[in-house]
């Protein structure tokens, strides 16, 4: 009998340790907010050297972009950057249409020596003045 209550309890730890992997995997993948990601409020408040427009130039034509924002593309980062701001402490601001290309480009012009270099998750519009 104390075996059948300790194994059940064994068990009963087991299946809650499973159960909280399995949440954690499957509930939790993306909700951990990378530090270079700012959010909207903060990124209102805050006065960027370069805003860099990731997404391709169909999209920026089709869906408009932010004022005076650079297009660039994902493989030209490491050749135009450099050249559109000397002053590698200034502020970037990097944006896509909430896909992962923002945080990407963020993290290659971090390691590139670019360390206030900052992504929005979400759609430029988010920015605009009058946009809650």
């Amino acid at each position: 009998m104390k075996y059948s209550i300790a194994l059940s309890l064994r068990l009963f730890v087991l299946f809650v340790i499973i159960g909280i992997w399995i949440y954690y995997l499957f509930y939790t993948k993306g909700t951990i907010r990378s530090p270079l990601e700012i959010s909207i409020p903060e990124a209102k408040g805050r006065r960027f050297g370069l805003v860099l427009d990731v997404r391709t130039p169909e999209q920026r034509s089709s869906l408009g972009y932010y004022p005076n924002s650079v297009p660039i593309s994902l493989e030209k980062l490491h050749t135009e950057v450099p050249l559109d701001i000397s002053n590698k402490k200034a502020w970037i601001l990097v944006y896509s249409n909430g896909d992962e290309k923002a945080q990407f480009a963020a993290e290659q012009l971090f390691q590139q020596g670019y360390p206030n270099v900052r992504y929005i998750r979400g759609s430029y519009l988010q920015l605009m003045p009058g946009s809650q």
